[in-house]
């Protein structure tokens, strides 16, 4: 804190050089819910790259910045337990919000987030775009349907580029699609919504975009994919969601010298003209 009691300049820390970067940023993936569950929710999608109107984020040079990657919710571990949700990946003032859980047979909505998990039986599935972001990070879970045991099919998580499908007498709901990124300079589908599971004798719904289909199908690592519902086999027929990620490109000839980030398990690559930092677990970045 500082107090004036006088007419004075005041001088931050902050260095007067930015630093713009375009950012992909995906949070982790929700879980697929346990006996006829719901497809877990996508996480968040947000970035700046290719994105007409949306401007680039803004760091100072000089400073090191704290990256977080979601963690993919866990899977279900009973009827009574809705598929745990995504959590948050973040840098700077840019967050993605984890994917929502989907419904299971006792604990059937499916939760709100990045975007929904799908809803068990005869539930709503949870809402996409949590907390409000524009572009919209998420979609809406589908519902599900209750026709007798035999007919009993979930919805699908929510993507980042669509709604779930809610379940029918014959199938789960398919997972909402994922998007399509170019950032590491190679097309990348990221942010899937999970399969909504099913009877095991009816068809299980398929998923995109790292999503895990129906029947317990986890979603794909650094991609943000929710996790696949189960259908009615029991333990271990629930997917688990899919860790986020968090992509930083930069001019190489803007690059700053320090420029580095840790642990070791993150990269930096070049594509073409750029430079390309690529964090698959929470670490830091330097400029």
């Amino acid at each position: 804190q500082h107090l004036f009691n006088s007419s004075a300049m005041f001088t931050t820390a902050y260095p007067a050089t930015t630093v713009a970067l375009d950012y992909l940023v995906v949070g982790g993936g929700g879980a697929g819910g346990y006996d006829y569950g719901g497809g877990g929710g996508a996480g968040g999608f947000r970035t700046s790259y290719g994105v007409p109107g949306t401007p680039s984020l803004t760091l100072y040079e000089g400073s090191t910045y704290t990256v977080a990657v979601g963690s993919g919710g866990s899977a279900a571990p009973n009827a009574n337990s809705a598929g745990g949700s995504g959590t948050d990946s973040s840098i700077g003032i840019i967050f993605a919000a984890g994917g929502g859980g989907g419904g299971s047979q006792c604990s059937a909505i499916g939760s709100d987030g990045g975007s929904g998990g799908g809803g068990s039986k005869t539930s709503a599935g949870g809402i996409g775009n949590i907390p409000n972001q524009s572009p919209v990070q998420g979609y809406n879970g589908g519902s599900g349907v209750a026709a007798g045991s035999l007919n009993c099919a979930s919805g699908g998580g929510g993507g980042s580029a669509g709604v779930g499908a809610c379940g029918t007498s014959a199938c789960g709901g398919n997972g909402g699609g994922g998007t399509v990124s170019c950032i590491t300079g190679s097309p990348v589908p990221y942010a899937g919504g999970g399969g909504g599971g099913a009877h095991s004798t009816k068809t299980q719904g398929t998923a995109t975009g790292g999503g895990g289909a129906g029947g317990g199908n986890p979603g794909t690592a650094n991609t943000g994919g929710g996790g696949g519902g189960g259908n009615n086999t029991g333990p271990g027929s629930t997917g688990a969601g899919g860790t986020g990620i968090v992509v930083l490109r930069i001019a190489t000839g803007s690059k700053p010298a320090s420029f580095a980030v840790a642990p070791g398990t993150n990269s930096i690559t070049t594509t073409g003209s750029c430079t390309v930092a690529t964090f698959t677990v929470s670490g830091t970045l330097t400029l």
